[in-house]
């Protein structure tokens, strides 16, 4: 049983916040208890930006859910994994 989830909506269409950046995707934390499993990582331009300025330590990230494979949704992979290191990625069989 989970008792304490927060998600943190790192990248949408809008931004959440003064400072923030938005672009075209999603990006989700989802903390459950101990564990941090980021859910998609939007485009990839504003990921990085976000993540600083909310204070998100990245490097805690347990997990890389990809939902599926479009650019929107699986563009910042990269520079997601540049900032948790290996970690356990997740991604439907098909693009």
């Amino acid at each position: 049983m989970i008792r304490n989830l927060t998600i943190t909506q790192l990248i949408e269409n809008t931004a959440g916040g003064p400072r923030l950046l938005a672009e075209h995707g999603v990006a989700l934390l989802i903390e459950a208890d101990e564990h941090r499993l980021l859910f998609d990582t939007g485009q990839g331009l504003a990921l990085r930006h976000d993540a600083e300025k909310l204070a998100i330590p990245m490097e805690l990230v347990d997990a890389i859910i990809l939902s599926h494979g479009h650019y929107d949704h699986a563009g910042g992979l990269a520079d997601a994994l540049a900032m948790t290191g290996p970690v356990d990625l997740y991604l439907h069989p098909r693009p």
